[in-house]
C-alpha cells in the first residue's frame, strides 16, 4: 500500500541511522527500527526476535517497553503458538486476524493488561525465517496497513544487517562477560542470559544514580554521560544475544540437552516451579503456603538452588528454565511477544 509521507520520511530516517552505524552495532539498528514505527503509530512495546529452528530457541536481542529498555534473552518457543505460526506460514501476524487468540496464548509478560493490537512480521530468506519483527499497542486498531508494510521494509533492513554479521565467526564471550567462559551445567546459553541479567541490573543503578544526581544539581554533561552508560548496557547485550541467536547448533530438534536442574532435589525443584510458574514469583510467604513449609525452610532451598546452579539471584532463574528446552510447558514460552502488555 501507498505510504503517507510522514511514513516515508521515517523510514527514510531509519534507513540512514542504519546504514551509519558501526556493522557490528546492531543496537542502533532495532533502535531505529523501533522510533520508526513508533513515529507512524502508538506502539507501546517492540521487539527484534531471532529464531533456531532446530532447536526451537527463539533469542530476544532487543526489547523495549514502556518507554524503557528491557532484558534481552532466550527461551524456547511452542509448537502451535505465533512464533510457530509466522515460521510455518512466512506471513505477517495481525491483532484484527484472530483478535489477539495467537498473541495471548502463550506465558504473559509485564502487567495483567493484554495488548489491544499488535504486528509481526517475519524476516525470511530462501532458507526459512531467521527472526522477527514485533510492534504492540495498548490502543485498539491502532496498527494498519501502513504498519504492516513499513515493518515489512524494516525486516529486511535487520535481516540484511545481521546477516552481513559472519555467523561462523567464533564469538569471544568472555571479553565481554568473565563468567561465559564456564560452561558450567547449562552452558553457554544460561552464560548469556546471566549477563544480560547482570547488564540489565547495572542499567537500573546507573538510572538511579541518575536520577540522585539530577536532584543534586549535577551538569548536565555528567547526567548525559551517565545516560550513555545505561544505553551502553543494552548495546552489549543486543550484540551478544544477536550472534547467540545466529549461531548454528549441532544436532537436530530432538538432540538431548543437559538438564540443568538434574541436581536439584525434589523439593527444590518444587521451588523452582513456583518461582519460574506463569503467575509469576510467588515470594518466599506464597511458596510456604504452597508447599506446607516454613519461609525459613524456603530460603534454605532457595540458597541451596541458586548455589548449585551458580547463580546470585532466584529472577535469573526464569531464563534459565525457559531457555532449556526439554523442561516445562513449550506451549507457554511463546516469548515477549505472547503476553500482550510488556509494562514490568
Amino acid at each position: 500500500m501507498p505510504l503517507s509521507d510522514a511514513a516515508v520520511r521515517a523510514l527514510r530516517h531509519a534507513d540512514q541511522a542504519i546504514h551509519e552505524a558501526d556493522r557490528s552495532d546492531v543496537f542502533t539498528v532495532y533502535d531505529a527500527c523501533r522510533a520508526a514505527v513508533g513515529s507512524i503509530a502508538p506502539v507501546d512495546d517492540f521487539y527484534v526476535a531471532l529464531v533456531r529452528v532446530r532447536d526451537r530457541q527463539i533469542s530476544y536481542p532487543y526489547v523495549f517497553s514502556n518507554g524503557r529498555h528491557v532484558e534481552a534473552g532466550t527461551m524456547s518457543y511452542g509448537p502451535s503458538g505465533l512464533v510457530a505460526w509466522v515460521l510455518a506460514s512466512r506471513k505477517p501476524y495481525r491483532y484484527a486476524d484472530d483478535q489477539g487468540a495467537l498473541l495471548n496464548r502463550g506465558m504473559r509478560f509485564g502487567d495483567e493488561d493484554l495488548s489491544a493490537d499488535a504486528v509481526v512480521v517475519p524476516m525470511a530468506t530462501d532458507d526459512g525465517v531467521v527472526g522477527l519483527i514485533g510492534a504492540l499497542s495498548d490502543t485498539p486498531d491502532s496498527l494498519g496497513d501502513e504498519v504492516v508494510t513499513a515493518l515489512t521494509w524494516l525486516a529486511g533492513l535487520v535481516q540484511d544487517r545481521i546477516l552481513a554479521m559472519s555467523p561462523v565467526r567464533r564469538l569471544n564471550l568472555a571479553m565481554v562477560y568473565p563468567e561465559l567462559e564456564d560452561s558450567g551445567r547449562a552452558g553457554t546459553l544460561m552464560a548469556v542470559n546471566q549477563a544480560s541479567s547482570a547488564l540489565t541490573q547495572l542499567a537500573a543503578d546507573l538510572d538511579d544514580l541518575q536520577r540522585v544526581l539530577a536532584e543534586s544539581g549535577c551538569a548536565d554533561s555528567v547526567l548525559e554521560r551517565l545516560e550513555s552508560f545505561g544505553r551502553r548496557c543494552f548495546e552489549v547485550q543486543a550484540a551478544i544475544v544477536t550472534r547467540l541467536g545466529m549461531r548454528p547448533e549441532h544436532g537436530g530438534p530432538g538432540h538431548d540437552a543437559a538438564d540443568p536442574l538434574e541436581g536439584l532435589s525434589p523439593r527444590e525443584r518444587a521451588v523452582v516451579a513456583l518461582v519460574t510458574g506463569p503467575e509469576g514469583d510467588p515470594g518466599n510467604a506464597g511458596i510456604a503456603e504452597a508447599l506446607d513449609i516454613s519461609t525459613a525452610t524456603v530460603k534454605t532451598h532457595m540458597a541451596s538452588v541458586l548455589a548449585k546452579l551458580g547463580l546470585t539471584h532466584r529472577s535469573e532463574l526464569r531464563w534459565l528454565v525457559r531457555g532449556y528446552g526439554g523442561h516445562g510447558d513449550h506451549e507457554g514460552h511463546e516469548g515477549y511477544e505472547a503476553g500482550g502488555s510488556q509494562r514490568r
